[in-house]
């Protein structure tokens, strides 16, 4: 009985804070003093009337608020007081309110949460994204922006696991750390028998070299599709995104980034280097579509010759923009070229931001994954709706 009169009590609130936006109103400057002053009193009563929803419970009060299922009447519930705008802040209530509307937040819509720092902000700003791309389906900014963060701080993916023993430990920094362990205990040893005998033995420099941190640097090798089934307006979604993502690339230290654009062949549109606004941005706008099919195998094998020269230590990132529309053929080439730079480098990653109509997404998933069961489960982590609708062009 007390929610019922509680929720009554929110009610008359809302319903008088309507109200009183029509009679409450400054009065006229040819009113009568009698009308100002009947004005005055019906205000006065309003305020009584409500008054004792100030003291109903906080988590009453939010149990209340959850039934409010309409966002329209979220926001202006929240403008009534600070009370109620704390209340109608929940962060509970929003993320309920984004799986409702979005479905369960993925790991990178979590990201996204963090950048935000709110519920309410992620929901309000995708809402406005999704419905300004309609029919299409778009990245709200803080979505892209964690979707860029995590490629250029992902950790160690494919490659590393089809190198990794089964308790995670990768077997060549395991294989260097005992190497020099042993090295180190040898050259103890060597040092106290010549303590001993009263010689001197220089102090292997090799074992302290070993021990200094290794500096490690970001490649990425951006992957752009130029083939026939790309629209000229998914390929300027393309290149936009190209130059979002190198802003935060560049302020990656000791980071490197490079542009491909693939059809029937491979071509470097800005070569593998530190990332030069002027000359990347220039690079970016002169790209003319090749046009063709879809060689998703070519373009992932000219990634690897770009990248054969780095250190062993670098962090290779593939970025493959694409609609994914190939035959069973060149899927299964595009997977195996992936697992053949795997084997053949270290510190691997590919993602893959699916652009155009009708994209085979799950194509994509396997070709991230690549065959084998090493990366089962990552390419639904590792692939990004860029821009993209359901209905095919054909």
């Amino acid at each position: 009985s007390f929610l019922i009169a509680a929720q009554r009590n929110l009610q008359s609130l809302y319903m008088g804070v309507a109200v009183s936006k029509r009679y409450l109103e400054p009065p006229h400057l040819a009113a009568e003093p009698k009308q100002q002053n009947r004005m005055y009193q019906s205000k006065r009563r309003r305020v009584e009337d409500v008054v004792p929803i100030a003291d109903v419970p906080d988590d009453i009060l939010a149990i209340m608020i959850r039934h409010l299922d309409a966002v329209p009447d979220l926001l202006r519930l929240g403008q009534v007081s600070k009370r109620f705008q704390l209340a109608v802040s929940n962060e509970r209530l929003w993320e309920d309110l984004f799986t409702k509307r979005f479905g369960p937040p993925s790991k990178l819509q979590r990201a996204a949460h963090k950048l935000a720092a709110s519920w309410l902000s992620l929901y309000r700003s995708k809402s406005i994204t999704s419905k300004a791309a309609e029919p299409w389906r778009k990245p709200c900014e803080f979505e892209l922006q964690a979707a860029i963060n995590n490629l250029t701080n992902s950790p160690r993916t494919t490659a590393d696991s089809s190198k990794t023993s089964p308790s995670g430990i990768d077997r060549t920094s395991s294989t260097s750390s005992s190497s020099s362990t042993s090295s180190s205990n040898s050259a103890a040893k060597n040092n106290a028998a010549a303590a001993e005998s009263g010689e001197v033995m220089a102090v292997d420099e090799s074992v302290s070299e070993d021990h200094d941190e290794v500096e490690e640097r970001l490649c990425v090798v951006f992957l752009v599709d130029g083939s026939g089934s790309v629209g000229e307006e998914d390929f300027s979604c393309m290149t936009n995104f190209l130059l979002t993502a190198a802003d935060t690339i560049a302020a990656v230290p000791n980071s490197k980034v490079c542009v491909v654009q693939f059809s029937n062949d491979t071509r470097v549109e800005v070569p593998l280097a530190a990332v030069d606004k002027t000359t990347f941005e220039a690079g970016i706008h002169n790209m003319v579509r090749m046009n063709g099919g879809t060689n998703i195998a070519a373009a992932v094998a000219k990634a690897g010759s770009l990248l054969k020269a780095e250190a062993s230590s670098s962090r290779r990132v593939l970025v493959l923009l694409t609609d994914g529309r190939i035959d069973t053929y060149q899927a299964r080439e595009a997977g195996q070229m992936v697992a053949q730079l795997s084997d053949e480098q270290c510190n691997v990653g590919l993602w893959a931001f699916g652009v155009g109509r009708g994209v085979d997404s799950a194509e994509l998933m396997r070709i991230i994954e690549g065959p084998g069961e090493v990366a089962k489960g990552l390419g639904r982590e590792r692939y990004v709706e860029l821009c993209v609708r359901d209905d095919a062009p054909w």
